[in-house]
Parts: C-alpha cells; structure tokens; sequence
C-alpha cells in the first residue's frame, strides 16, 4: 500500500516536498500472533533543494510502537561509517525485523514494545538516502532537523512526542551534532525566530553506544587496551607505535586549537597510524573473535552486514517496502566515508557540544562493550570523566555498581532514576551491543528513556 497519495494532503509549513511512503506488511511476522506486531512505514522525504533532476532524498524507516503509539517516545536510530547505513543496527535487534542468514525473523527482543522507532538512513549516500551529499556532520545535522520537521508534517501526531537520539560508533560525532541542531532552533522558535512553520522537537535524551566523539581520549587510551590490557600488538608494534604517540596527540591539539581542514587532515594521518598492528586475526570490533581472511567473505567474523545487504537485495522485500528495483542499497557507502574524511570531519572538538545539552536538561548515556578494540571503553571513560559539565564531579566519585544478577555489566549513573550522566560497561559485547547482547540492550534502553532505575 503506497501511501504518497494519502498523506499528500499534509504540506510542510512552508511548501510542498517530495514523499514516498509505503505501509510495509508481512516482513516481520510474530509466529505465536500470527502476523506483524506493529505496524511500519518506509519511504523517502526530499530534503532542501531536492528536485527531480538533483534530488536529494532520506530513506526511513518508522516502526509505531506496539502499545500506545500515539504517545510512546520517539527513538530516531543511525548508523555509523561515517557512510554506514541505520538498516544495520535495525535489523540487528532494535526492530520487530531481525536479520538471519535466511532473511527476516522476528525479533523477540525489539525496541518497540513501548517505543516508537524511526530508523534513518544518515547522511545522504547511507543506505538507500540518495542525492546531493554534504562532508561534514554539523550539515549534515541540519538535514536531519530538515527530515524530521517534514516527519512530523507526514505524522503530526507523533510532533509532541519524547524525543530520543540514538547512535554508536561515528554516531559518537553525529549525536551531539544533531542534538545540537535540534536545541539550537528549539530556543530560536521560543524566541520567535527559527525556521517558518517549524514545530519545537521535545527532545529528553541521548544514548550512544560504543562511540567515538573525542579523538583526543580515543588515541591517547587505544595503546592502553591493544597493548596492555589484552596483547592484541606485539611487543614490537606497540614499542614503535608508542614512541609515535606523542606526535599523534600534540597533532590533535593543534587540529583542536588551530581548527584548519590542513591540520585536521594531518592529525589524521599521523593517528591512523596507531591503528595498523597486527590483530593477528582477531576482530577489531570484537576481540573474542577470530577470523579467517577470505576474500569471499569479505564481512569476516560479522556475517550479520552480508545478511542484510541479501535482504534489501531480494525483490519481494523491495516489493513490500515500495523500493524502485534499480535503487542501490550501500551498507556502507565509500564515497561517503571518503568525503567526510577528506574533510577531517573526526577531528573536531564534538564531544565539547554535550555540556550544554546537559546543562539543558537533555540526559547522556554511553553504554558500551568491553570487547570491543575499535572504539575501546577506555577512550570513552577517559572522554566522560573529563567533560566539564555539572555531573563531572559526582561522576568522578561515583562508584560503578555491578548488575546484581549477574557478571554482565557495570553500572555508573549520575542523577535520579537511570540518571543525568550515565555510563555502562557491558562485559560481554563487542562493538555492536545491540548484536552480542540484544536482551540486555533492550532492557538499558527501556530503563533509561522511561528514567527509572536499572534494577
């Protein structure tokens, strides 16, 4: 059921834009119901300056929640890369869809019982967003904010709803970016500024999940948890690389304090660097695995990325979302990830952007796997520790609570409920949380957007 048609009466606030959105049945069916739990919309919205001829067009993906829909919180989920698409970490356990290596399942642990989940493919090239592309993640935040305005148009039951930003790995860098946009032109529309016609974005919380937003903490920790904590380089490596350290986080300062494209690029290349050991087979992203170079196998120890790419290849599953057939789906689009790093985009002080959000009362949690040697969890604690906001101070002092069932995480909150500030380390989870350990994801998440205490 395409469903262009029906909701062409609903203009943005300012003018027409292009949208074309399909109900999606019979993806996800629940054995024990006998059908789909929740019902689900896919489609594209055309951004500013989209037309026929240069379009420039997000793809979404909005599941309603299965209990109280028309006022459940609102999780906007992307992907990482930058250039990954949000279909991976959707399809991995948030949605009611769970990718198997035979296609779609249903997923027993989905975020959506009592949320609303709006998958989107970000930034433009992610996916199957296509069109005019940007370099860097502060524009490419405002096409976000541009999308959402124009959602909100298409289900403006949902414009009042809570608002939560949901992200991992790059998405360390794109969360507090589009958090950003988003309350910077809240404040304008109070002040009787902002965009014409805009609708202020009820904007509670932000999880991320093993993220990168400060390279400084990231590099000056990654030795630590490659060389030290688990041997992951030889002895040789880790001697060479550590006497290139220094050089690495004096270039960041710089790229920080000196903020041009020319140093930015620089630091980058001098702190890549630091990333080329020998893993000797063992995942960067999860270090419990090992994995057998095979060029026929290019997803290695996560065959999880070529199951999805299968999915959104098969014609029924283009059928059922309205998918021109002749669209190209990109897990992870290069081009993208070129742009961006051609840009230095990394390379900036984002992680400066959380403390006023947090001043704002918008709450922060990091909930990351400890298995994991991309964005390793000492980068992300050292980052958190020294971020100057009004938690810093009973963060540092605050212990880390162990989850009282069992073995499986660690947890250190700030504030009341499930806090402020709130870090958690999960023991047994790799880069990909939601993937390695989706129960105990689901229930994080649940616990911190209703704010009520983990256990």
């Amino acid at each position: 059921m395409v469903l262009s048609d029906h909701l062409s009466g609903h203009q943005h606030r300012e003018r027409s834009f292009y949208h074309n959105i399909t109900e999606v049945q019979g993806l996800c069916i629940d054995n024990n119901a006998g059908t789909d739990l929740a019902t689900s919309y896919a489609g594209h919205i055309g951004l500013k300056s989209d037309n026929d001829k240069s379009p420039k067009r997000s793809f979404f993906w909005y599941f309603e929640a299965e209990n109280d829909a028309a006022t459940a919180p609102i999780i906007l989920t992307i992907g990482g890369g930058p250039g990954t698409s949000a279909m991976m970490n959707t399809l991995w356990g948030q949605s009611p869809c769970l990718a198997t290596e035979n296609g779609l399942a249903f997923n027993p642990h989905r975020w959506t019982e009592h949320h609303n989940l709006i998958a989107l493919d970000h930034p433009i090239g992610a996916g199957f967003s296509y069109g005019s592309t940007v370099n860097n993640s502060r524009s490419a935040a405002y096409d976000v904010y541009d999308f959402l305005q124009k959602f909100f148009v298409l289900f403006p039951h949902l414009a009042g709803n809570q608002f939560i930003v949901s992200g991992g790995s790059y998405g360390g860098v794109y969360v507090p970016n589009i958090a950003t946009v988003i309350y910077e032109q809240n404040l304008l529309l109070e002040n009787g500024a902002g965009y014409a016609g805009a609708v202020h974005i009820n904007l509670e919380a932000l999880v991320l999940s093993n993220p990168l937003s400060n390279p400084m903490s990231h590099w000056t920790w990654l030795l630590q948890y490659r060389c030290i904590e688990h041997n992951l380089y030889n002895s040789t490596e880790c001697e060479t690389f550590y006497s290139k350290l220094p050089t690495c986080l004096e270039s960041i300062e710089m790229a920080f304090t000196v903020p041009t494209r020319e140093n930015r690029l620089a630091s980058l290349d001098l702190c890549w660097y630091l990333n080329s050991g020998d893993m000797h087979g063992r995942s960067t992203e999860d270090i419990r695995l090992t994995c057998i170079q095979d060029p026929e196998n290019p997803a290695g120890c996560h065959p999880e990325f070529s199951w999805v790419q299968g999915i959104f290849a098969n014609k029924t599953v283009r059928n059922i979302l309205g998918l021109a057939h002749d669209l190209n789906f990109t897990s992870l689009n290069l081009d993208v990830n070129r742009v961006f790093s051609e840009e230095g985009d990394l390379l900036r002080p984002h992680h400066l952007l959380y403390p006023p959000l947090l001043a704002a009362g918008i709450r922060l949690l990091h909930y990351v796997g400890a298995q994991d040697a991309n964005c390793a969890w000492p980068g992300v604690f050292s980052f958190l520790k020294l971020l100057q906001t009004p938690f810093q101070k009973e963060f540092l002092t605050t212990p880390d609570v162990p989850w009282p069932s069992e073995d499986v995480a660690t947890i250190r909150a700030v504030g009341h409920g499930a806090g402020n500030f709130t870090y958690i380390l999960v023991k047994e989870a790799g880069h990909f949380t939601v993937k390695d350990q989706p129960a105990l994801a689901k229930k994080i998440v649940e616990h911190w957007i209703a704010n009520e205490p983990f256990f």
